[in-house]
């Protein structure tokens, strides 16, 4: 298992992240044709904390439909850049093979690519700013992470909470911010709906990342993201709050843009001497 070692954000006093005694799942929070997400109680010596496991459905039982736009920045089928390394290409087109045809091989490596995105996606965006879970542990089929609600429910989805009208601005504020965060972290969440989305203490968390796409390398980024913001505005003016995807969609854009620029500015040395860059491991 890989551990998430906490560097930038105060993580929630609540979660136990060393010197536990056991883990427990007690029940199915949610069921999925691609995961299953179980409560799960984590044991210490004095104290216990609630947590989620999001455990992937076995890659013989699942289709993958969607991999292909999500993974094509990912393909390894393509040119060699420092070409006299031929066992990378090699390895890398039989790989590509694999996942094309869909074969044993090919399906458990794409299972593997989803959890690890999702892991590495989660904690990007954590260190952000962004309301999503945080990540305790990667686990071998899921992840194991902040759960969101408390001993008597889980937090509800967006699409089926209950939301009156006089919190609607300020929900939707929200929901800019962190998008802005996704785009200051040069990523699209390439999924996002109203089913994506927790309501809980009037926050909004955001959840089920494993598809999200790096903007500048996935060619269906900009598209992704203009179907985010859609399918949330039309919820948002459905519920009675006027709001514009076009608007939001051109803002966040700008965000990637100024955000990208002010990268290469400090990185040719004209400003000053520190470089933003996305948070690493």
């Amino acid at each position: 298992m890989t551990r998430l070692r906490p560097q930038v954000r105060a993580i929630s006093p609540a979660l136990i992240l060393e010197d536990f005694i056991d883990d427990e799942e007690i029940g199915l929070l949610k069921s999925g044709k691609e995961a299953d997400v179980y409560l799960v109680r984590r044991r210490a010596a004095a104290r216990s904390c609630l947590l989620a496991a999001k455990r992937y459905v076995d890659p013989d039982e699942r289709a993958f439909k969607s991999n292909a736009r999500y993974f094509a920045h990912e393909r390894g089928d393509g040119f060699v850049r420092d070409g006299g390394d031929r066992r990378r290409a090699v390895a890398g087109r039989n790989t590509q093979k694999a996942i094309d045809q869909r074969s044993r091989h090919g399906r458990a490596v794409i299972h593997d690519r989803w959890i690890d995105n999702e892991w590495n996606v989660l904690g990007t965006l954590w260190r952000a700013g962004v309301n999503v879970p945080y990540p305790v542990e990667r686990l071998q089929d899921g992840i194991l992470m902040e759960y969101v609600g408390d001993e008597e429910q889980a937090a509800p989805r967006l699409a089926n909470a209950r939301v009156e009208r006089a919190q609607l601005r300020g929900l939707f504020d929200q929901l800019r911010e962190n998008l802005k965060g996704f785009a200051r972290s040069g990523l699209v969440h390439a999924d996002l709906s109203p089913y994506n989305v927790l309501l809980w203490d009037e926050l909004l968390w955001i959840i089920d990342v494993p598809q999200a796409v790096p903007y500048l390398e996935n060619l269906d980024a900009t598209e992704f993201l203009h179907r985010d913001v859609t399918n949330m505005c039309t919820w948002f003016n459905r519920k009675g709050l006027a709001c514009d995807a076009e608007d939001l969609f051109a803002t966040l854009l700008s965000e990637q843009f100024d955000y990208r620029m002010e990268d290469r500015f400090h990185a040719k040395g004209l400003g000053s001497t520190h470089v933003r860059s996305c948070p690493n491991w």
